[in-house]
């Protein structure tokens, strides 16, 4: 399994972690929304009300609203694809939230962070104690340099909670084919062989959004070490496109196109395309994050 971090962010000015946006919504001109005056805090986040972080967001709320009587919270939800194609004009306006929950990385929250969209929450991390509470592999995703730059530099958020990218499978597709569920790699082909010779796509996926992404990480993290995952995410070295992991991993995953493993029309998909499309059982397996627990 890949374990995948995430950042909310906070608005004055925040996947991934809490960061705050430099200028405040909700009728606050001060920019501090979070005051005791009567003000409004606003929350954006993009977590579904069953999933197990909506409900975690809810009762942040409560326990908030319980310490900061004074304050109406107003929690407005978004989705993923919302905050990730909208931010930054969002943040460029006059109406913005106090807390926004967004992806870490140098071309997310590292992008607003660079550009003066979000506060700069230092200060406030080492009096709330965050630096000596997160261990430094987690704490880097919510610091970003001057250039946006993800692993050192000032606090833009807090990572909120942790996710895990791994496969799911359809019970009944795998009963109706009279398969096993695959537990090693060498199964798991021989299983996507199986799938094919039934005339059968086994795997859902989306190109032009995350998860054909993660798919191919993950299979260049199974020939990697350490230094290749500092190199590929904090820049501390360039990384070696023509060999290695990089390559290694781009192989296989053009290997499994080849071998119909996967739809090569998933190129134009959307991630909603690949969860609805296994949800519907045209897929048997699926490689994609916890974050669809809810709807599945």
């Amino acid at each position: 399994m890949l374990s995948k971090k995430k950042m909310t962010v906070v608005a004055v000015a925040t996947t991934i972690a809490l960061l705050g946006t430099a200028c405040s919504g909700g009728g606050s001109d001060s920019g501090k929304g979070n005051s005791e005056s009567g003000q409004t805090l606003v929350i954006w986040d993009y977590e579904a009300d069953n999933s197990a972080m909506g409900k975690a967001w809810d009762r942040a709320v409560e326990i908030f609203q319980e310490r900061h009587p004074d304050v109406t919270v107003k929690r407005e939800a978004q989705t993923f694809e919302q905050i990730q194609k909208n931010a930054k004009i969002v943040l460029t306006g006059d109406q913005v939230p106090d807390v926004m929950e967004y992806n870490k990385g140098n071309a997310t929250a590292g992008q607003l962070a660079s550009q003066g969209l979000l506060t700069d929450l230092t200060d406030v991390a080492k009096e709330r104690g965050w630096d000596k509470k997160l261990p430094e592999s987690i704490a880097q995703t919510a610091k970003y340099d001057e250039n946006g730059l993800m692993g050192s530099g000032n606090w833009y958020g807090i990572p909120n909670y942790g996710e895990f990218v791994f496969m799911y499978y359809n019970k009944k597709l795998f009963d109706e084919a009279g398969l096993q569920v695959p537990k090693t790699m060498d199964e798991l082909v021989a299983v996507m062989d199986a799938f094919v010779a039934k005339g059968i796509t086994p795997l859902a996926e989306a190109g032009s959004e995350y998860p054909m992404g993660q798919l191919w990480y993950t299979l260049a993290l199974s020939k990697a070490d350490s230094k290749f995952v500092r190199d590929y995410q904090f820049f501390d070295n360039p990384v070696q496109w023509t060999s290695g992991p990089a390559v290694e991993g781009a192989k296989v995953l053009q290997d499994w196109v080849n071998k119909g493993y996967i739809n090569s029309a998933a190129s134009g998909l959307t991630a909603e395309d690949m969860g609805t499309g296994f949800i519907s059982g045209n897929y048997p397996m699926m490689f994609s994050g916890s974050w669809w627990f809810g709807r599945l």
